[in-house]
């Protein structure tokens, strides 16, 4: 495995710090290799704990282990290609069709119904996504409440009433922390809506409905940075909005 998946595997959990920390280290390859632990907690203008709490958060024992990752990012770079540019795209094209395509009459039959509609992001893309949501949900005169930390969220949970609506916002569908959340609104009658990448995961399982985007791990940058694409999770947000208001039209029309 390399450097780059230990990170993307965690990167939900990770804070400022350790953001700044993965960005020097990206831009800074090589002269990491050569940097004590000391030394790199002083380029990236932090502690030397902090460095080492970002490291074992990605799930290394220690400095030593994090040297011999570099070594071995060395050795093999992925080179991102035209091909890689038309596959992205084919995957984006994918989630398009997708929702174009999706029977989401009974979503939406609910959200006519619904109390309150909420969306929760596991990370700050997936609550980007869910604002892009909101935003687009106004054109039906309908409220999304985007829930935001951990006290937010504890808290929209005593709110919350049997028939309301979540949206979930997770680029892998296997967030321990979301899944766990997740479970306790099931348990109070909540209607789940999973946004996810497309396969197998906990997110999707757990959820009532599942809007899917379909993505291709991408090898970019100079450093040949994987990372999954999350521009489908935004198509999904706007699209269904818009399929929303257009299934009020519709009703509207059926019923003046």
């Amino acid at each position: 495995m390399r450097l780059d998946d230990l990170v993307r595997e965690n990167y939900d959990r990770m804070g400022e710090s350790d953001h700044r920390i993965w960005q020097y280290i990206c831009s800074h390859t090589e002269e990491c290799r050569r940097l004590s632990l000391h030394q790199l907690a002083e380029a990236c203008e932090v502690s030397h704990t902090t460095v080492s709490r970002f490291l074992h958060l990605i799930g290394m024992e220690g400095y030593s282990e994090f040297k011999t990752f570099l070594k071995w990012n060395s050795l093999s770079r992925p080179v991102f290609d035209q091909r890689g540019v038309e596959e992205n795209s084919f995957h984006l094209t994918r989630t398009i069709n997708f929702i174009q395509q999706a029977d989401c009459t009974e979503l939406f039959e609910r959200m006519d119904k619904a109390e309150g509609i909420y969306a929760y992001g596991s990370g700050s893309v997936q609550k980007a996504a869910a604002k892009v949501m909101k935003n687009y949900l106004v054109l039906t005169e309908r409220l999304l409440h985007v829930i935001e930390g951990e006290e937010e969220r504890v808290m929209a949970v005593t709110q919350m009433k049997k028939g309301d609506i979540m949206f979930l916002f997770s680029l892998s569908g296997d967030n321990p922390v979301m899944n766990d959340y997740v479970r306790k609104l099931k348990e109070i009658g909540i209607f789940l809506v999973a946004v996810c990448r497309d396969g197998a995961n906990d997110l999707s399982e757990i959820c009532d409905f599942c809007l899917p985007f379909f993505a291709q791990k991408l090898d970019v940058g100079r450093h040949g940075f994987r990372y999954y694409s999350t521009s489908g999770m935004f198509l999904i947000a706007e699209m269904l909005m818009l399929k929303y208001a257009a299934y009020q039209a519709d009703v509207t029309k059926s019923n003046p």
